[in-house]
C-alpha cells in the first residue's frame, strides 16, 4: 500500500515538473522602443503663446508571443532652476489612436507586430516672456519615456531616454 502512495506521489511531482517546464518553455514577447531611430521635431501647432511639436518613436514585438503595452508616460527634465522661461508638457500616444486628453488606449500587440508612438510636447513662455524670447534660450533637454507592459509575466516597466535639443526646436519657429 506504501508503494502505491509513493508511486502516485512520484507521478504526482513528474506532473507538476512537467507542467513547470511547459510553461517556462512558453514563447514571450519582447518589445523593442526603438529610440535612437525617433523622428526630428515636427510642428503641429503654433500661436502667440504656444509651440505644439511632436516625435514618433518606432517599437516592434520581437518575441514569440503578444504583450500588452498598458500605459505609457513622459517625464520631462527641464526644471524652473533650469531654465524659466518656458514651460513644457508632453504625453505618449499611439500614431493611429491620436487622443486629446492625457489617456493612453492601451493594445495589444501581436508578435513580429510594428507601432509608431508619437510624443506630444506643448512649450509655453513663462515669467513675461515671449514665444520667440523662450524658445531662443531653450537649452537642450532629457525625457524620459515609460512604458507599462505586461506579457505572460508580472507587470514591468521600460524606461528609455530621448533628449530634445535646442537646435531641434528652434527650426520650428522658421
Amino acid at each position: 500500500m506504501l508503494f502505491i502512495i509513493e508511486i502516485i506521489a512520484g507521478l504526482f511531482l513528474l506532473g507538476v515538473v512537467a507542467v513547470a517546464v511547459f510553461i517556462m518553455m512558453q514563447p514571450k514577447h519582447r518589445f523593442v522602443f526603438d529610440v535612437k531611430n525617433r523622428t526630428k521635431a515636427e510642428l503641429t501647432d503654433k500661436t502667440d503663446n504656444k509651440l505644439c511639436f511632436s516625435v514618433d518613436v518606432p517599437f516592434t514585438n520581437e518575441g514569440g508571443d503578444e504583450g500588452l503595452v498598458l500605459d505609457a508616460f513622459m517625464r520631462i527634465y527641464l526644471p524652473q532652476e533650469q531654465y524659466d522661461k518656458a514651460l513644457v508638457r508632453g504625453k505618449i500616444n499611439l500614431k493611429d489612436v491620436p487622443r486629446d486628453d492625457d489617456y493612453f488606449e492601451a493594445l495589444v500587440m501581436p508578435k513580429g507586430g510594428n507601432k509608431t508612438m508619437t510624443a506630444k510636447f506643448e512649450l509655453t513662455p513663462m515669467h513675461g516672456a515671449g514665444l520667440k524670447e523662450a524658445v531662443n534660450g531653450l537649452p537642450d533637454f532629457d525625457v524620459a519615456m515609460f512604458w507599462e507592459c505586461r506579457g505572460r509575466e508580472n507587470l514591468y516597466t521600460v524606461k528609455k531616454f530621448i533628449t530634445i535639443s535646442a537646435d531641434e526646436v528652434k527650426a520650428l519657429l522658421k
